[in-house]
Parts: C-alpha cells; sequence; structure tokens
C-alpha cells in the first residue's frame, strides 16, 4: 500500500497539469508560423498562364499557408501596369518588355507561348501557309482578330506581316480573350480566328489549329521552337526592391532555381 505522502504528491502532481491545461513549459518546442503565409495577387497575359500556375501550384506546396488570388488572363499590358501600380504583387506577360517598361519592372523567363490559327474541328480547312490558301471570296470567312495591343496578335503580325502595317478584311470581328474567340469559331463553323496555344486551346476537341508552312502547331513544335509564331513569357515585378514582398522575392528565387526550372521544362 502505498504512503500518504505519495498519494498526496500524486493527487497534486495531477492538479498541476490540469492547471496548466496541457500548456507547454520553458524549453518545448512549438511550430514556427510560416514567414511567408498571406494573400497575393498574381495576374497578367493569359499565355503565360499556365506556366504560371504550374510554380504557383508547386510553391504553395511547400507553403500551404499561402493564397494565390487572381490568376487570369488580364493581358500583358495590364499585367505590367498593375504591378507598377501595387495592385497586383507579381505579374506575367507574354511578349518582350515595352521601352518605357523596362525601367519600371524587371522581367523572369519562365517559357515561350504561341499564336494558332484556329477553326473549327469540323472545318476541312486546316493547312494554311498564306491567307489566299484559305480559299473562296472574303465575305464567306469570319475572321476574329484579338483586340489591339494583345500578345496574341502581335505575335501573329510579326510573323504573317512581316514588319508591314497589318490590314485585314473589313468584315474581321475583334474578340478580346481567348474563351470569346473559341465560342464565336463554334458559333459560325466558317471563322478563322488567332489564338493563344495553352493548356485549355490544345485540349479542347471543338477547335484545330492550321499547320503553318508546313509546321504543325503542337506543344512539341512550339516547345522546341520549330514552330515559329511564338513569343516570350516572363514574369514580371517591380524594379523597386523595396516594393517587392519577401514571399514574391522567395517565389522568384524558386522559379529561378532548380526546382522551379524542372517544372517549367516539364511544361
Amino acid at each position: 500500500m502505498r504512503s500518504l505522502r505519495t498519494v498526496v504528491l500524486s493527487v497534486f502532481a495531477a492538479a498541476a497539469v490540469a492547471a496548466c491545461g496541457g500548456a507547454s513549459f520553458p524549453g518545448t518546442s512549438q511550430p514556427t508560423a510560416d514567414p511567408l503565409a498571406g494573400l497575393y495577387i498574381v495576374n497578367g497575359g493569359g499565355g503565360a498562364l499556365d506556366n504560371v500556375k504550374a510554380l504557383t501550384d508547386a510553391f504553395g506546396k511547400l507553403h500551404p499557408t499561402i493564397t494565390w488570388q487572381g490568376l487570369a488572363d488580364v493581358g500583358s499590358d495590364a499585367g505590367v501596369n498593375l504591378v507598377v501600380s501595387g495592385e497586383t504583387d507579381l505579374g506575367y506577360i507574354s511578349r518582350e518588355l515595352k521601352d518605357a517598361e523596362k525601367t519600371k519592372v524587371e522581367a523572369l523567363p519562365i517559357g515561350a507561348s504561341g499564336t494558332a490559327v484556329a477553326v473549327a474541328a469540323s472545318n476541312p480547312v486546316k493547312s494554311l501557309s498564306d491567307w489566299k490558301d484559305v480559299g473562296g471570296t472574303p465575305g464567306k470567312i469570319r475572321i476574329l482578330i484579338r483586340e489591339q495591343g494583345a500578345s496574341t496578335r502581335s505575335a501573329f503580325e510579326a510573323y504573317f506581316f512581316d514588319g508591314k502595317k497589318p490590314t485585314y478584311a473589313t468584315n474581321a470581328v475583334e474578340v478580346t480573350n481567348i474563351d470569346e474567340t473559341v465560342k464565336a469559331i463554334n458559333s459560325f463553323k466558317e471563322s478563322i480566328g488567332m489564338v493563344t496555344m495553352n493548356a485549355s486551346t490544345f485540349s479542347n476537341a471543338t477547335i484545330a489549329f492550321a499547320t503553318i508552312d508546313g509546321i504543325a502547331a503542337s506543344r512539341d513544335n512550339l516547345n522546341s521552337g520549330k514552330y515559329q509564331v511564338r513569343r516570350p513569357l516572363y514574369l514580371v515585378y517591380n524594379s523597386d526592391a523595396v516594393k517587392v514582398k519577401p514571399t514574391i522575392r522567395a517565389f522568384i528565387d524558386f522559379a529561378k532555381g532548380p526546382e522551379g526550372q524542372k517544372i517549367l521544362a516539364g511544361l
């Protein structure tokens, strides 16, 4: 039988633990909060969206307390302007920086995107080297073009017009994003339009990409540079280092590093 002294000590020990509510004592380790935690806004041109999502997803697994907001196609121009104004923490573009932008933002290469000439999958016109090759009279073909300044359109014009002033048929219709273009192509089977080559359009069975100068508009040909209607992709961030948040700086370092580069190489 235990002594009264032993029983009393046992009771007091149990009471002390209950009073502390399981609290830690000095020297007990506690989980450390991730200093990168928080909500961050990321926006830019749709051509770079696949690459950016792949990077943010991977970085998010390393830092699950980070929330990425945005990740939308607002256009490359807006992507730069929103970074400069501070409304977006990180931007992405699918074109080269303009001279006026080079003093305002820094750019990190994250791959390449392309512009495809797309038709409805049921349309027999699948091979095209020049507009005349489409055949028919201009009035019978509905031409869909992206808005002025869109990177998708700029890459198209650089290749097809070769530095000359772009001219389009009078019945050409301007559209402002990828989804709108695809919808219009399927609504008007006689239409032909310029679209960004990304995961969404590559996997869309309702449209088909025309072969340009004998080169298929495939992901492999795009990544290798064989398909030449292409443009570079960049992350953009404020050139003033003070205005770049620590989490964004860490993400940029991740994208530059071996893990980030391996992800980009696999796209």
